[in-house]
């Protein structure tokens, strides 16, 4: 019993001992990714071309209609910016997305949102948290959910740092 107790505490530790862990909110029906550290430099604008996966079993769908336990609202990506060298004043710090695709068409992307949130709009010597949000709009028709129904969901993010 003893031994048990301790194996399971040991790898409780090494669950949430780690400095990139991915968290799964089922209450709030999101999915969280690793935190990618993004070294920019200055007057430098760099692009990710990003895939927004489910967990394994899971299926993203539109917000408020979960039913079930294997359906996510949201994926939320998280993201550390910092300057590849300090520079003397802040740099303005910009992140937008684009080129937002839907099983590689743009036909119906209109019904998926990003929503971009920053820790600052400034970055200099410390890391600046950016943390992403994909979520889907119902669609309006048949013809609209059969086109996006368990379709990858594919966006460039742009970094850009400048005075």
């Amino acid at each position: 019993m003893i031994k048990k107790l301790i194996t399971s505490l040991i790898l409780v530790i090494i669950l949430f001992g780690g400095t990139s862990v991915a968290f799964s909110y089922w209450d709030n029906l999101q999915q969280t990714e690793n935190i990618s550290n993004v070294s920019v430099g200055e007057g430098v604008t760099l692009e990710l071309d990003i895939l927004a996966t489910v967990p394994n079993g899971k299926v993203l769908v539109p917000v408020g209609k979960a039913q079930t336990s294997d359906s996510v609202e949201e994926i939320v990506l998280t993201y550390n910016i910092y300057l590849d060298k300090q520079t003397n004043s802040d740099l303005d710090l910009t992140v937008i997305s684009s080129n937002i695709l839907i099983g590689g068409s743009s036909n119906h992307s209109d019904l998926v949102n990003i929503d971009i949130s920053q820790a600052s709009d400034f970055v200099n010597d410390s890391e600046v948290l950016i943390i992403v949000t994909i979520s889907v709009d119902a669609p309006t028709s048949q013809e609209q959910y059969d086109a996006i129904k368990n379709q990858a969901i594919t966006f460039t993010l742009t970094f850009e740092a400048s005075v």
